[in-house]
C-alpha cells in the first residue's frame, strides 16, 4: 500500500530526479573510497571528452565542434543512466 501511494504522490520525473541524485551520491562515495583509482578514471573520461573523433579529423571547425558536442551528449546520457540505475537501488529499496 505505501509503495502505491508514493507512486501516485510523486510524478515519475521527480522519482527519476531523486534516483539520479542518490546514484550520483553513491558514485561520489565510491570515488572517495579509492581516490587514486578515481583520479585515473576522471582523467581518462576528460581525455575522451576533449578528443576530436577520427572520422572528422580533416573537416572544418564546425564539423569538429559538432562531433565533440555529440560525444559530450553521449557521455552525459550514459552517466545519467548509470546514476539513475544506481539510485533506483535506494529508491526501490532493493
Amino acid at each position: 500500500m505505501p509503495e502505491e501511494f508514493d507512486r501516485k504522490l510523486l510524478p515519475e520525473i521527480v522519482q527519476d530526479t531523486v534516483a539520479i541524485s542518490f546514484g550520483m551520491t553513491f558514485k561520489s562515495f565510491e570515488m572517495i573510497k579509492d581516490p587514486i583509482g578515481s583520479f585515473g578514471q576522471v582523467t581518462d573520461a576528460l581525455q575522451v571528452l576533449f578528443t576530436i573523433p577520427a572520422d572528422v579529423a580533416g573537416k572544418g571547425f564546425q564539423e569538429k565542434a559538432q562531433a565533440v558536442a555529440g560525444v559530450w551528449m553521449e557521455k552525459a546520457a550514459g552517466l545519467m543512466e548509470e546514476c539513475k540505475t544506481a539510485g533506483q537501488k535506494f529508491t526501490d529499496g532493493k
